[in-house]
């Protein structure tokens, strides 16, 4: 009981001010053309699309959505399966009934539960093919859905605090980041991993994940009274890295990130990894990665940022050519190919043995930030949320956004 409470005083309350809506991108990966969406929990929801208007659906009922050329064509079904009423249009809006949720799936695929006002086009502005799918939620309720995700067994009350900090000064700092699509932010790793109410839903800590952000409300990194850029990894490995070491470039913010040694995570299997592929999946992603056929003798080597180890780029030599792509391009094209399990941070080495790639490295994530990991321990032996940020991110000031 006291875990739907705590979890209900937190996210069942609309959204309060434009300055704390976000616009969440669903699905992006996946380019859907067919949805259905019918209550998770709650009452009812209401349908808006073409002549109907405020058309109530109730549990039990779903519609099913289905892309049309340019249009969307709508289907009622009752709670028997039976169809109820058919209509066409460019879009949809789909509005729960007080604190409703809405279980969102994509058939055969995956499915979700969501909180807030999901709106459905036909038109999706990088897609011709795909529907457009995005949710109007509140940011409180997306900060305690990311922290829930990237928190997945910590309870420690400090470090939940410390990082549903980061979470939302990353939402203040990369307000609109995908505004030409019509929406904020995406629901991947190029933004932050948001898979609605489900994690905050399955978490023992739901309870304190609550807490630490009803009791962080607002609050958010700055520097020079600018909101830095929130970033954070899940292990950090020992050292932290810097944006200019991972991705390159200065800091929007202006904010000097440095280098920080962290003993804090060395308990965890990923301070220190090793991982194999295949080397001809290997090839295959670069291959297509960089549109260019790469043969089965192509040889790679690592360059490393200045006097560290974390890897700034790549060198790929195949009969006669040579290409660099930077250390980051090399991780998401095979991590898109053959799954982001094999080079887990930007501090790795390669070692080619027979048709096999080695690969050994530290950290979990961009090794950027606050480590989760290295959190956590920071909380267990009673630092406070304070500390923590303070330890991560010196020279930055607390304030409310």
């Amino acid at each position: 009981m006291m875990h739907l409470i705590a979890t209900c005083l937190l996210l069942s309350a609309p959204i309060a001010s434009p300055k704390e809506a976000l616009r969440v991108g669903l699905f992006r990966l996946f380019q859907p053309q067919q949805l259905n969406v019918r209550l998770a929990t709650g009452e009812a929801f209401f349908l808006s699309v073409g002549n109907l208007n405020q058309a109530r659906i109730q549990a039990g009922e779903m519609v099913r959505i289905r892309k049309t050329g340019r249009q969307l064509t709508l289907s009622i079904m009752d709670a028997y399966g039976r169809l109820k009423q058919t209509t066409m249009a460019q879009e949809a809006r789909f509005t729960p009934a007080e604190a409703a949720t809405l279980e969102v799936n994509l058939p055969k695929k995956m499915t979700r539960v969501v909180r807030g006002v999901l709106l459905v086009s036909a038109a999706a502005p990088t897609s011709r093919q795909a529907l457009q799918i995005i949710l109007q939620t509140d940011r409180e309720a997306a900060v305690a859905a990311v922290v829930a995700a990237e928190m997945s067994g910590v309870e420690a009350l400090e470090s939940l605090k410390a990082l549903a900090v980061v979470v939302r000064t990353f939402m203040v700092a990369n307000a609109h980041r995908h505004a030409k699509e019509g929406f904020d932010f995406c629901d991947t790793t190029h933004c932050q991993v948001y898979r609605g109410e489900d994690d905050v839903q399955a978490s023992t800590a739901a309870p304190r994940i609550a807490t630490a952000v009803q009791s962080t409300h607002a609050e958010i990194l700055q520097f020079h009274h600018r909101a830095i850029e929130g970033h954070y990894t899940a292990v950090c490995g020992g050292l932290t890295a810097t944006p200019e070491m991972v991705w390159g470039g200065a800091t929007h913010s202006g904010y000097p990130y440095q280098a920080v040694a962290c003993q804090w995570c060395a308990a965890s299997r990923y301070t220190k990894w090793e991982r194999q592929a295949d080397a001809a999946s290997v090839l295959a992603a670069l291959s297509a990665a960089l549109q260019m056929q790469l043969s089965s003798a192509t040889e790679l080597s690592t360059v490393n940022y200045r006097a560290s180890a974390v890897v700034q780029a790549v060198i790929i030599k195949d009969r006669g050519r040579r290409v660099v792509v930077s250390g980051d391009e090399f991780r998401r094209a095979i991590g898109r190919r053959i799954g982001w399990n094999r080079v887990l941070s930007p501090t790795f080495t390669l070692e080619r043995r027979a048709e096999a790639l080695i690969f050994r490295g530290r950290g979990f994530g961009s090794q950027v930030g606050l480590c989760v990991a290295g959190a956590a321990a920071q909380a267990a032996a009673g630092r406070s949320y304070k500390e923590i940020l303070k330890f991560y991110y010196p020279q930055t000031e607390m304030d409310s956004d």
